[in-house]
């Protein structure tokens, strides 16, 4: 994280708090949100006054009410989807993988402690795994997390994993860099099987994931090695630089 030498305002940060409660709640009320986020109900209304003159949230018709986000913030995530340069990039390199390969392919970005589905190529086959933008991807286990954990020091991993034990060894995580792609089988997904490559910004800290995902019907084990050099390769073009460790063969 980016330390700001300036003081924040608490005013913003209560009323985003409380963006994202009413968002993993909706519809919720005003004592339910109190007791979520521990505030009086008196400082509660102020915000969710506030919010609602600004647009962000809306009541329904029930007394007392209750609150939803409104179609503001899915107009704010279009604009923000459709502009972020490397979204931009990524739609064709996705597109392509795809095309290649039959399968879904889709860019999952790393938000905070989180990964994010943001953006996804659906597969050309009837029966293909379905992924919607927003999901978030368990960092230890999904095929998008392990190939950016396998770049982060070890210290990193243990304080953005949600569960310690299903962290992979050390010696996985440098198979993982070495080859530059990292497989998931079924961890996240029953009967789907992942490749993922991680995407590095101009400092060469990862900050993505490019991932293909099928059947385990179809991935299987004899061809991961051909997938996982086609998505390294896909990985390589998005990326502002890339380490050494991941130009190995696979």
């Amino acid at each position: 994280m980016i330390h700001i030498p300036v003081k924040t305002l608490s005013g913003l940060l209560r009323g985003l708090h409380v963006v994202e409660a009413i968002a993993a709640a909706q519809p919720v009320g005003l004592t339910e949100l109190c007791r979520t986020l521990g505030e009086d109900k008196s400082a509660m209304q102020r915000v969710l006054a506030t919010l609602h003159e600004a647009g962000w949230i809306r009541p329904l018709p029930e007394s007392p009410p209750r609150w939803e986000l409104s179609a503001k913030i899915v107009t704010m995530a279009g604009q923000a989807h459709s502009t972020s340069s490397l979204l931009v990039r990524a739609r064709p390199v996705l597109a392509a993988l795809r095309d290649t390969t039959g399968e879904t392919s889709h860019l999952a970005l790393l938000d905070g402690g989180q990964l994010v589905v943001a953006t996804v190529a659906d597969g050309t086959h009837t029966v293909r795994t379905a992924l919607p933008i927003g999901q978030v991807h368990p960092p230890e286990t999904s095929a998008a997390g392990r190939a950016i954990f396998a770049h982060l020091p070890p210290t990193e991993r243990a304080e953005r994993a949600e569960t310690a034990e299903a962290l992979l060894s050390a010696a996985e995580y440098d198979r993982i860099r070495t080859r530059g792609w990292s497989l998931c089988e079924g961890a996240v997904q029953h009967g789907s099987t992942s490749i993922g490559a991680a995407i590095f910004d101009i400092t060469g800290a990862p900050q993505a994931a490019i991932v293909v995902s099928a059947p385990d019907t179809r991935l299987t084990p004899g061809e991961y090695a051909h997938v996982g050099a086609l998505v390294r390769a896909a990985a390589r073009r998005l990326s502002g630089t890339t380490p050494e460790t991941a130009d190995a063969a696979p």
